[in-house]
């Protein structure tokens, strides 16, 4: 699919959920445009089992996460499943595209479990920079009963080093 075709669906998917700019189209930007010693990068990936590599997927399964990661080291996310039974295990992964995920690929542990979570923590600077640097190297992944899903990580278009 290209990459027009995945982001007018991406537009045309979250406009029919309701999420508006929740799930907005990935923007090819710059991380960041200032000059601010806390520089933050917004990402977001959607998740669907036709991403899973390695293990059994949901068919039906699929979410949002959008997650906010500043140079100091500092994450925070929000995130929502849907068609998932039991969803749990819902995590950052180090891994591009076609890449199995292993529990040593494990970068941020977003939750233990739920359907609906949102959260902050604090990760090593390094792993901020490459997630600042290199969003589609990382995925988000959630385990279910039924299956797992998992998506990419991109830009999202509004990075402006705003305050959460």
């Amino acid at each position: 699919m290209s990459s027009v075709r995945r982001v007018l669906l991406t537009i045309a998917l979250g406009t029919a959920i309701g999420a508006g700019p929740a799930v907005a189209a990935p923007a090819m930007a710059e991380p960041w445009h200032n000059n601010n010693n806390d520089r933050s990068v917004e990402l977001a990936a959607l998740m669907t089992g036709r991403g899973v590599v390695g293990e059994q997927a949901d068919s039906n399964g699929w979410g949002a996460v959008n997650v906010r990661v500043r140079s100091n080291g500092r994450i925070c996310w929000s995130y929502w499943i849907r068609n998932v039974e039991d969803p749990e295990n819902i995590n950052i992964y180090i891994g591009r595209r076609g890449n199995p995920n292993s529990a040593n690929d494990v970068e941020v542990e977003l939750d233990d479990d739920g359907s609906i979570g949102r959260g902050c923590t604090r990760i090593s600077r390094n792993v901020a920079r490459q997630l600042m640097w290199r969003p589609s190297s990382f995925n988000v992944q959630a385990d279910g009963d039924d299956g797992a899903i998992r998506g990419q990580l991109r830009y999202n278009g509004n990075n402006n080093n705003g305050n959460w």
